[in-house]
């Protein structure tokens, strides 16, 4: 019961009624006032002076002073603003208790700190009336001024929360040590948190990895999964793992993590070490585009899956696209806080709007292109992140000091595929996984991964399924393509494919070969291809890569030499 007392009193003290101080020079008019003021349950205390009143004021939390002007000591007129002083930062009421009738001696009433006044003799209803008028709004006030400290509290805490959620952002997302030359990126949030991320790291065999990367909403709730996608993605870069690998860990991770309704649409690519070929895995973002120096879109990069964080583990697909790099081409990626811009009209800055934007003027930079989007918004709220990455792909040197000495064991593979399994399995990427294991040869995983996904994937479409990359020179043939490709694959009933797999340590080589049964086709017919089509860049994209890519005379089989560097 002692312990309770404190909070006891405290509540009577906070529901106790309102303390009136009675400042009269009459002895008479001071009792009256008492009288009236104790009928309605108010607490009193009385002064004979103005510098009385201000004594007990020091002493007394008073509520609300009825002050008399012409008093011996210290007047009203002098004593208000002193009184005032005790106010602090809450509203303390003066109402002048006055025989004068002088506008003036009135207006004075007021001018020195009083805020009502009442002619003696005074009415008691009109009194009582602005009471409780003047209490209600000191109570007002001071349930403002809690409300206020509240707020200012709240966000204070908020701000010190920020600031630590800041400093973790900033060192999760940070890039590594070694920053990929040719990047120009621009990152700019719609709210203190930005749902977009974009991150980048040189891996020890002098690729280069990117991620451009937009969660679903934006703010500090769509910026949560950017943690756990960064560390993933510096982890995996630095042990040179393939895009493929990266998205999968990334999708694993994130279905597991975010609710349902929350993904993360990203394009994932690599840019190896000589700079002249990449590999995108793209889910979910706007087209991304190969553009030249002078801005003149060369090929469209166009996303093929879902989001990460939307598809289970076993449903999520791995399938990238490599592309050759040359004549000073140039990667842009962005997100769709870009295109969805709006005016104050309600259009959109759109594609059409960007492409010109790459244009505009010789080597554009990410802060050219934000400035148009700008300037076509005309300063209105920004609904959602901003994000532009420019990537012009210049050669890595590889870490020399990060080498480990490759594997001295000699290995082959030979895999055989019939019908059956060309159309259930897709053996590239498990193939690769058994060879990057050998010491030495994960930091080749990613170019092993192209030449071998090349090779199978020309070996299935051309040599077994009988398909002619012709019939995707137009957009209705490319759709038409693999439509087709769909359909003979799964009225496959013969055919088989051969992959062997060479390491031979002697000469620090590895050798590919994929043999199909198909017809072959003519391999004068076969030239390296420098342009930028939807088809016909992975023979060139082989050569680049590999020492040596040659076929045998009928035309079904491949042998590519790549050397172990």
């Amino acid at each position: 019961m002692i312990e309770n007392l404190p909070n006891e009193l405290s509540e009577v003290e906070d529901c106790a009624p309102p303390l009136v101080l009675v400042v009269d020079d009459e002895a008479l008019n001071r009792q009256l006032l008492r009288i009236m003021l104790e009928r309605e349950n108010y607490r009193v205390i009385d002064a004979e002076n103005g510098a009385q009143a201000v004594a007990m004021m020091a002493e007394y939390e008073v509520d609300i002073v009825l002050l008399d002007i012409m008093m011996p000591v210290m007047n009203g007129y002098l004593a208000a603003p002193k009184i005032k002083e005790f106010s602090k930062s809450g509203y303390l009421p003066i109402i002048f208790i006055t025989a004068l009738e002088d506008g003036a001696a009135l207006a004075k009433c007021l001018d020195v700190g009083g805020d009502d006044f009442m002619p003696k003799p005074f009415e008691p209803q009109i009194l009582k009336a602005k009471l409780r008028a003047h209490l209600r709004i000191r109570q007002l006030l001071a349930q403002s001024v809690k409300q206020t400290q509240a707020l200012t509290y709240y966000q204070n805490q908020t701000e010190r929360e920020h600031e630590l959620v800041e400093h973790i952002f900033a060192n999760a997302l940070k890039r590594s040590a070694k920053t990929p030359k040719g990047l120009d990126s621009h990152l700019s949030p719609a709210a203190m948190f930005n749902g977009d991320v974009f991150l980048s790291a040189v891996a020890p065999n002098g690729s280069q990895y990117f991620m451009l990367g937009d969660f679903t909403g934006h703010g500090l709730a769509a910026a949560t999964g950017a943690l756990p996608v960064s560390r993933i993605f510096y982890t995996m870069a630095e042990k040179n793992l393939s895009v493929s690998d990266i998205a999968r860990e990334m999708n694993r991770c994130l279905d597991q993590l975010l609710p349902s309704h929350m993904f993360c649409a990203a394009t994932i690519f690599e840019i190896n070490a000589s700079a002249n070929s990449a590999t995108f895995w793209m889910g979910g973002l706007p087209d991304g585009f190969l553009i030249s120096q002078n801005g003149d879109v060369q090929l469209s990069l166009e996303s093929m899956h879902m989001a990460l964080g939307v598809l289970e583990d076993d449903e999520f697909e791995r399938d990238v696209v490599h592309v050759s790099l040359h004549d000073g081409a140039r990667i842009v990626l962005y997100t769709d806080g870009i295109t969805e811009a709006e005016n104050r009209y309600g259009e959109q800055f759109g594609y059409d709007r960007l492409t010109e934007a790459f244009s505009a003027q010789h080597k554009v930079t990410t802060e050219q292109i934000i400035e148009r989007v700008r300037n076509f918004t005309q300063c209105e709220l920004q609904q959602d992140d901003y994000s532009v990455v420019l990537v012009d792909p210049i050669p890595h040197e590889v870490d020399s000091s990060r080498n480990k000495a490759i594997s001295p064991l000699p290995v082959s593979l030979n895999l055989a595929l019939d019908a059956h399994q060309l159309k259930t399995l897709d053996p590239v990427a498990q193939l690769i996984d058994l060879v990057a294991n050998l010491p030495g040869l994960n930091s080749h995983k990613s170019s092993l991964f192209i030449l071998l996904s090349e090779a199978y994937n020309n070996a299935l479409e051309h040599g077994i399924l009988g398909l002619d990359s012709q019939m995707k020179l137009s957009d209705d043939g490319f759709v038409e393509y693999y439509s087709l490709r769909e359909t003979r694959l799964s009225e496959l009933v013969e055919g088989e494919i051969s992959i062997n797999i060479e390491y031979q340590p002697h000469n620090r080589t590895l050798i590919l070969s994929v043999t199909d049964s198909g017809e072959g086709f003519k391999v004068k017919s076969q030239q390296r291809d420098q342009s930028y089509r939807s088809f016909g860049r992975g023979i060139t994209l082989m050569h680049e890569i590999a020492e040596q890519v040659r076929y045998n005379q009928s035309g079904n089989q491949v042998f590519v030499t790549y050397r172990i560097q």
